[in-house]
């Protein structure tokens, strides 16, 4: 049997893989769902093999207003990975997924996305509404939650007035179609 150490960290790999795999079926009985909490392990396993993965645990960029290059680099490849994951999760079908990632890994890779797509206007406002609350959730990431502490030592009515116009802008782009709620499409 293996011992110390290296018998430790062979359990830990089991143990993480096996937690990922049951949470993806978890979500949904089917095989894209498995490759999803698959590639969350993967994903992970550097962290749990140098046993690193107790380290990130405080805000990034605590205290400072702009991440450093290293904080940056790793906010970006986090996003990447868990954006490439959740290809797996929303697609229907393997080939599906499989097709989606060939698209994106095509020649068209190294195009403008918008220059010829009809829908430009939407893009752009989409991108328009996306920046400032991504600068919000920044701004207040060591908060309880972003706008936590935003408009503290505003009048009221210019505070109420801020959060009914945020509440409006979700409501006004939000999906209100006939979706299934994820859990029920088993």
């Amino acid at each position: 049997p293996l011992g110390g150490s290296r018998g430790n960290t062979l359990k830990r790999i089991t143990n993480t893989f096996i937690i990922f795999l049951v949470s993806g079926f978890w979500h949904g009985a089917n095989w894209t769902f498995i490759i999803w909490g698959g590639l969350n392990a993967l994903f992970i396993m550097p962290s749990i093999v140098l046993k690193t993965n107790r380290n990130n645990l405080d805000t990034i960029a605590q205290g400072k207003l702009i991440p450093g290059i290293r904080e940056f680099l790793q906010m970006v490849l986090t996003f990447a990975l868990t954006v490439f994951a959740w290809i797996f999760f929303r697609c229907k079908t393997i080939g599906q997924a499989i097709d989606y990632v060939k698209g994106i890994f095509s020649h068209d890779l190294f195009t403008i996305p918008f220059a010829r797509h009809p829908e430009l206007k939407r893009a752009v406002i989409c991108l328009i509404l996306i920046v400032p609350f991504m600068m919000l959730e920044w701004l207040g990431r060591e908060n309880n939650y972003a706008i936590e502490k935003l408009g503290l030592r505003w009048p009221k009515p210019l505070k109420w007035s801020f959060y009914g116009l945020l509440v409006f802008i979700i409501g006004m782009y939000m999906q209100t179609g006939g979706t299934e709620f994820i859990y029920f499409q088993f």
